[in-house]
C-alpha cells in the first residue's frame, strides 16, 4: 500500500493524515450544510469548534494509548507519561476522537439547552462520512488491517504497522462498503416508511446500524488491541453500543408517536 504519500529529506507526508484531514474538511462542511436546512443553530458549533477539537485529539490518544498497552504500558513510569503526548507516532484512535469531541459537543448542547434529537440526525451522516474517508487512509496506510485470509481479495501489505506476512482481510475496504450501504439503506427505507420523519430515528437508523457492523468487523480485525476475557474492547463496546440503541429503535417503533418532540 502506499503508507507515506511523500518523502523528502526532512519532510514526510503521511498518507493517513492526508485522508484524516480530508475527512475533517468535508465532513465540516457537511455538517454546516444540514444545520443550516434543520435551521439549528450552527453558529454555535463553530464558536466552540477550537474547544470540541481539542477534546478530539485527547480523546483519540487516550483510546489509542488505553487500548494499545503492550505497546505503551510494559511499565508505568515518566517515559510512560511521555508517550501518552508523544502524538507524531500517529498513535490516535477514530473512535476515540469520536467520543472526545462527541461527549464535548453533548455538555454544550445541553447547556445551551439545544434539540438534541435535531443535531444528532444533521450530524450523523457526516460523522459517517468521516468514518468512510478515515477507513480509506487506514487501508492505504497499513492501519486497522484485518486477520490472515485466503480469498482472492486478500491484501499483502509491506510495512513494518502490519505484523502479518501473508494475505488479510482488507477490513477497511469491508467496512467503506458498509458505510455506503447504511447511508443507501436509509434513503431505500425511506420511501417505504414514514418512521424517519421523527426526529431522531435517523439518527438511531445510522448508529444502530453502524455499531452492528463495526462489532461483526471485529471478528475479523488483525491489528493489536487491549483484550479483556479474549474478546477484544471495541468489539465489547460496539456490542453494548448495538444493545442500547436495538433497544431505542424497538421503543421507537412499539411507540411510533409518543414525545415526538422529546430528545434522544
Amino acid at each position: 500500500m502506499i503508507p507515506i504519500l511523500y518523502e523528502s529529506g526532512f519532510v514526510s507526508i503521511q498518507t493517513l493524515w492526508i485522508f484524516v484531514v480530508a475527512a475533517v474538511l468535508i465532513s465540516s462542511y457537511l455538517v454546516i450544510e444540514r444545520l443550516k436546512r434543520a435551521r439549528a443553530n450552527f453558529t454555535l458549533l463553530v464558536e466552540h469548534s477550537t474547544f470540541i477539537l481539542i477534546w478530539s485529539l485527547i480523546g483519540a490518544r487516550i483510546v489509542f494509548f488505553v487500548t494499545h498497552g503492550d505497546t505503551y504500558l510494559p511499565g508505568f513510569d515518566l517515559r510512560t507519561l511521555f508517550n501518552l503526548f508523544t502524538i507524531w507516532d500517529q498513535g490516535l484512535s477514530l473512535y476515540g476522537a469520536v467520543l472526545g469531541g462527541g461527549i464535548t459537543l453533548l455538555y454544550i448542547l445541553k447547556k445551551n439547552e439545544e434539540n438534541l434529537s435535531k443535531w444528532a440526525d444533521a450530524l450523523m451522516v457526516p460523522l459517517l462520512v468521516a468514518l468512510g474517508i478515515g477507513t480509506l487512509g487506514s487501508f492505504l496506510g497499513g492501519y486497522a488491517y484485518g486477520t490472515p485470509t485466503d480469498l482472492p481479495w486478500g491484501v499483502l501489505y509491506e510495512s513494518f504497522n502490519v505484523k502479518y506476512t501473508v494475505p488479510v482481510h482488507p477490513v477497511q475496504l469491508y467496512e467503506f462498503i458498509l458505510i455506503g450501504l447504511i447511508l443507501g439503506g436509509k434513503r431505500f427505507l425511506r420511501k417505504k416508511t414514514s418512521w424517519f420523519e421523527r426526529e431522531g430515528n435517523s439518527a438511531l437508523y445510522f448508529a444502530g446500524s453502524y455499531s452492528l457492523s463495526a462489532f461483526l468487523l471485529e471478528f475479523l480485525r488483525g491489528d493489536d488491541t487491549l483484550l479483556i476475557l479474549g474478546l477484544r474492547l471495541p468489539q465489547i463496546g460496539f456490542f453494548i453500543l448495538t444493545l442500547l440503541f436495538g433497544f431505542l429503535i424497538w421503543k421507537r417503533f412499539k411507540h411510533p408517536h409518543h414525545g415526538s418532540h422529546e430528545t434522544l
